[in-house]
């Protein structure tokens, strides 16, 4: 009787291991793979099968687009970046509305802007927090990344040279702060319009008006701001007024940015004491 009750004990025990065992890998193994041949796999192949009729390729080209070694390369970039779930910017979008700008929006309408995936999630992660989001909201400020990489001012300008009154060259084109003066890579924090009571002011009477959390940015950061903010928002900041930034022209002047109509965005400069009641002062918020 006793060695019976003990082997259908160890029974049982084997037993329920074994369902344990079974609902753990049921557990782990959430979704299947979706390879090629599966349905949703499919639907991609087809995607690239259309795409791919439609580029009109010769004999030559074809043969160059198989042996090139960076396709599958390429292909492999395409498929982990848009296959990647995007970032929740619930939160931000709920505060700032259209002052809030994604990478996502920034490639979708700059398409030769590209961040990477480990960038994309650096931006998520340094996201500002909620309260400097709710300061941003009230003092007039929109959010935005800067470029994946440091930019010029030149770089800018190269990437939609439209958007710009000189289009190529330019009484700025030698000057070491269009070159010099670059992105960093982050969010950028940007007041949208002159700072209040701004203008009329020379540059020292300027800066006084600044808050402790504020700094004036540089003319990169000025020209990425502006231009993208149109090219998101299709809305012209700084339409008919200056702003001074904190870069320096090799003759000393203060160089500003505005005046962005239809013609295009124009950069400018001036001593740090002259005063007009159509330049005010750009503020960007530290982080």
């Amino acid at each position: 009787m006793f060695q019976s009750e003990t082997s259908r004990h160890r029974a049982f025990s084997i037993k329920n291991n074994r369902r344990k065992m079974m609902s753990m890998k049921k557990k782990l193994n959430t979704s299947a793979l979706v390879t090629a041949d599966s349905p949703k796999g499919q639907r991609a192949t087809e995607t690239f099968r259309a795409q791919y009729n439609k580029a009109g390729l010769n004999d030559e080209s074809a043969q160059i687009l198989n042996e090139h070694p960076g396709f599958a390369e390429y292909l492999a970039k395409g498929i982990s970046r848009f296959s990647a779930k995007a970032p929740d910017y619930g939160l931000a979008q709920s505060i700032l509305g259209v002052d809030f700008i994604s990478p996502e929006e920034v490639s979708k309408t700059r398409t030769s802007i590209i961040y990477t995936d480990e960038q994309i999630t650096a931006l998520a992660e340094s996201l500002p927090s909620e309260d400097v989001l709710k300061w941003c909201k009230d003092n007039g400020y929109a959010v935005m990344p800067a470029p994946p990489t440091a930019m010029s001012t030149l770089d800018v300008r190269e990437v939609q040279s439209a958007h710009f009154y000189l289009k190529t060259g330019g009484w700025y084109a030698d000057q070491k702060f269009a070159r010099e003066n670059k992105t960093s890579f982050g969010w950028l924090l940007i007041k949208k319009t002159p700072v209040l009571n701004s203008t009329n002011k020379n540059w020292n009477e300027q800066n006084k008006l600044l808050s402790a959390i504020e700094k004036v940015p540089n003319i990169t950061e000025m020209c990425w701001f502006i231009t993208t903010y149109f090219e998101v928002r299709g809305i012209r900041l700084f339409a008919s007024i200056y702003v001074r930034t904190s870069s320096l022209d090799s003759g000393g002047h203060r160089v500003g940015v505005g005046d962005f109509d239809a013609e295009g965005l124009y950069v400018s400069f001036w001593l740090d004491g002259y005063r007009h009641d159509s330049i005010g002062l750009s503020a960007a918020r530290k982080q």
